[in-house]
C-alpha cells in the first residue's frame, strides 16, 4: 500500500521530470491492463528448423575438427 502511495505522490509531483515519467508508466500500465489481445503463440517446429539446422552444422563441425 505504501508503494501505491509513493506512485501517487510521484503522479502528482511538482518536478515536471518526475511527473511525466510516472504519468506516463501509468498510461503504459493502463494500455497494458486493457489490451485484450494479449496472446501469446506457442513455438512451433518450423519457427525452430533454421537454428537448429545451424546448431547441427557447428556440431558436425566440432566433431570433424576434433576427430
Amino acid at each position: 500500500m505504501n508503494k501505491e502511495n509513493q506512485f501517487q505522490q510521484n503522479i502528482n509531483s511538482e518536478d515536471p521530470f518526475i511527473k511525466n515519467l510516472y504519468s506516463d508508466l501509468n498510461e503504459r500500465i493502463d494500455a497494458y491492463e486493457q489490451e485484450e489481445a494479449v496472446k501469446i503463440d506457442k513455438m512451433k517446429w518450423k519457427d525452430a528448423t533454421g537454428s537448429i539446422f545451424f546448431m547441427i552444422l557447428i556440431i558436425a563441425y566440432l566433431i570433424y575438427s576434433l576427430v
